[in-house]
């Protein structure tokens, strides 16, 4: 199946089954539209049988050197891929999850007391 088919269905979802507001129905949209962009930009396969672990590693490695994300948006971002994948499993579009040893970086902030 084609990732942006794949990407509306995932949206309705949320909109219909989930309830989610459209704030964060935005907020998956827009994450998922980005990674979508990375794909074509880079000439790569947007068939969801395609993708795989090491493309999106490539994709917050060129978030971050290269649009200067800060690590609390690319968790974000691996978030909603993480969501959209196991929806994609969920409901069979396709057999091997992409985001398969993929974790975000959960940085604890420091705190300095003077």
């Amino acid at each position: 199946m084609h990732y942006q088919q794949a990407m509306d269905d995932f949206l309705l979802y949320l909109e219909v089954e989930q309830n989610y507001s459209s704030n964060t129905i935005r907020s998956y949209e827009y994450d998922l539209t980005v990674f979508r962009y990375f794909l074509e930009k880079h000439k790569r396969s947007t068939d969801l049988s395609d993708l795989n672990a090491s493309i999106v590693r490539r994709f917050v490695q060129d978030q971050m050197l290269n649009y200067k994300s800060k690590p609390r948006t690319m968790q974000r971002r691996i978030s909603s891929l993480k969501s959209f994948s196991n929806y994609c499993l969920k409901e069979q579009l396709m057999t091997a999850d992409f985001m398969a040893g993929i974790k975000a970086q959960n940085r604890i902030p420091s705190f300095r007391f003077i």
